[in-house]
């Protein structure tokens, strides 16, 4: 190889990393877009989401554009990171990416999202919705759903 670190050695110093600042260990980890939040805006930030402990994790990276390069656009990046309690989620599922947009952009209630079917899986995109005890729900479209949502309920 060319150079003495590889991507994987650096993953594994990512995640240790990660599990130093918010003291456990990582249990599950995917790539996800968070689409927004209930009665705000819609967003479109890629990043991880990942759990350390009973904690769900959320943080973007900065998109790396040739586009902005070529025409040397500065374009200031602010980092989004947030996370929340396992137990505070009062409800998981899979619903159309339409019906996640329109929440977000306050078109539809957060409690009136129908379910995810087989056949709206031909025509449609999926997203995934978390809804929070507190209030409001929040919308990412993830790499591994299924997985992800498994892993919720492990906890």
């Amino acid at each position: 190889m060319f150079g003495s670190r590889t991507t994987e050695q650096d993953a594994r110093e990512f995640w240790n990393q990660k599990e130093k600042e918010k003291g456990g260990s990582v249990g599950f980890y995917t790539f996800a877009t968070f689409l927004g939040r209930s009665n705000d805006k819609t967003v479109s930030l890629g990043g991880l989401i990942y759990t350390i402990d009973d904690t769900v994790y959320f943080e973007d990276f900065e998109k790396d554009s040739w586009l902005a390069k070529v025409f040397a656009r500065k374009n200031t990046y602010e980092k989004t990171e947030f996370s929340f309690p396992v137990k505070d989620i009062a409800e998981v599922k899979i619903i159309s990416k339409n019906n996640a947009y329109s929440c977000a952009s306050s078109y539809l209630e957060d409690t009136n999202t129908k379910p995810f079917s087989k056949i709206m899986s031909i025509l449609f995109q999926s997203a995934v919705q978390i809804r929070l005890k507190r209030g409001g729900s929040l919308f990412f479209d993830i790499m591994r759903s299924k997985d992800f949502i498994n892993a919720l309920k492990r906890k």
